[in-house]
């Protein structure tokens, strides 16, 4: 009740506090329920002071985004991705805390549910993406899944603030800040623990998502399916430039690690330049680049006696990259990704940098260039295809170094069944394309050649393109023809 001693012209009722709040009657009420407003009751009649009115107004970010969110949007929410995990083989019982409690408890367990949804599909990313369609906004869930995004669920809108929130937590973001952000997030399901990398960037509609998961456990290349290719040669080199390049997603940072892996020991020194650091290596010293220039991390480097050194990335910035060369010119294996298409052009960006290339075609151990397809492993829907093999299929592998011989076929992808999880096909695995010098490129690369003509050389001599490996691996079963088209240019 209220006492003599307050003035009543402090007060305010119920109408007049929903229009400074800007908020509806009925939401008064609601917040009034659930605790997260103060007022008093005058008999029949609610009362509001100011003060408390702007201490609500100027709460936690994280409290404001669970405000004006529904109990029962949540609950629906949460049913669905229940469903979806016993659909996935799992159960809320793997996914959830039973500590978490309250709204904020429920947007956390909701996170959960889609982490673990995540990692029991095998998923690689989740994305968490303000939409608005037909004058209406949602947020789309997305979750990247052999290789190709696939729509999960079509999220109220007004969950999406809470979302966002939640994931700048746990990744220990900004969270007033709307500028794009960058970190890592740690999830623990019983004995399991799932390590992810965050990214949130600014879009038209709201702050947008994006989540990668970080396999815990570095694979080695036997793992990989890639311990009987040139990898493990070139790994075992004494000194040397190994480069792993390929596109965005397509697994260079783990080919790297395992090969990495291959030279733990404790006799080898191995330090590696990396922003940031997804994959933690025991036997490794890992170098962040945080708060000073690369450039200077990797001269930094160069004083601790190191046998191996893996630069990260080689991008445009010329000074890193000749240094980079020059280490494996002084004694040094050196391992270094590149985003490329091929495994020709990055000796040429290399040069327009004002890398030598006598430096270059005497330090080159080798060159690779990696995609990921889907494979097709399921004998319950993987069919023999009928189509006939396109004449400009025949000619692009042939010109790539592989001939398809007459009666070959490919196989489609199934509708999909039980035993894959519906979905015609069954985890990813890495196609490569090798280029190491002969005496024959070495010397045309020394004399000037161009990328075109070094690249009929090399295949020539031996060399097979990507999109030729791959068209002989359709023709094997392990994938097919529309997905090597969609992954590798001819």
């Amino acid at each position: 009740m209220i006492t003599e001693t307050l003035d009543q012209e402090e007060l305010m009722s119920l109408e007049a506090a929903a229009d400074f709040l800007c908020v509806s009657k009925s939401t008064m009420y609601r917040l009034l329920d659930q605790g997260k407003l103060r007022g008093m009751k005058a008999g029949k009649q609610w009362r509001f002071r100011k003060a408390d009115l702007l201490a609500y107004m100027q709460r936690d970010p994280a409290a404001q985004a669970l405000a004006n969110i529904p109990m029962q949007v949540l609950d629906t929410e949460l049913d669905f991705f229940a469903g979806e995990l016993e659909r996935a083989g799992t159960s809320t019982q793997e996914s959830d805390d039973p500590i978490l409690e309250g709204e904020a408890g429920k947007i956390a367990q909701l996170v959960r549910r889609m982490v673990w949804l995540l990692y029991t599909q095998r998923g690689s990313d989740l994305h968490l993406e303000p939409s608005w369609d037909a004058g209406e906004g949602y947020t789309l869930l997305r979750l990247r899944l052999d290789g190709l995004l696939h729509e999960t669920r079509r999220l109220p809108a007004r969950l999406h603030a809470a979302l966002v929130m939640h994931w700048k937590e746990l990744a220990s973001f900004d969270r007033d800040s709307t500028f794009p952000q960058d970190g890592s997030a740690r999830f623990v399901f019983g004995t399991i623990q799932i390590q992810l990398r965050v990214a949130i960037v600014p879009t038209f509609y709201g702050e947008k998502v994006a989540v990668r998961n970080i396999p815990s456990q570095i694979p080695t290349l036997a793992v990989l399916g890639i311990d009987n290719t040139r990898l493990v040669d070139w790994a075992r080199r004494g000194r040397g430039l190994m480069l792993i390049t390929g596109p965005t997603g397509s697994g260079k940072s783990t080919t790297l690690a395992a090969c990495v892996k291959e030279r733990i020991s404790p006799e080898i020194n191995i330090m590696k330049v990396e922003e940031p650091v997804e994959y933690l290596i025991p036997g490794v010293m890992q170098v962040q680049v945080k708060g000073f220039p690369r450039i200077e991390a990797l001269r930094a480097v160069f004083w601790q006696d190191p046998d191996i050194i893996c630069t990260g990335e080689l991008r445009s910035d010329a000074e890193y990259s000749d240094l980079a060369v020059h280490a494996a010119e002084t004694g040094h294996l050196v391992l270094a990704t590149v985003h490329a298409h091929d495994a020709i052009s990055p000796l040429y960006m290399l040069v327009e940098q004002g890398v030598k290339r006598s430096l270059l075609a005497s330090n080159l151990i080798g060159c690779v260039t990696q995609r990921l397809l889907f494979k097709l492993c399921c004998p319950k829907c993987c069919v023999p295809s009928e189509m006939p093999i396109p004449e400009d299929v025949r000619a692009a592998a042939a010109a790539g170094g592989f001939v398809i011989p007459d009666g070959a076929h490919f196989h489609a992808k199934g509708p999909g069944c039980e035993a894959c999880g519906h979905r015609g096909a069954g985890g990813r695995f890495a196609l490569h394309e090798f280029f190491e010098f002969t005496p024959e490129t070495r010397a045309a690369f020394n004399a000037g050649a161009g990328p075109e003509e070094l690249r009929k050389l090399a295949i020539k001599h031996g060399m097979r393109t990507a999109f030729a490996e791959g068209i002989r691996r359709a023709l094997d079963g392990e994938t097919t023809l529309e997905e090597v088209l969609r992954a590798v240019p001819a």
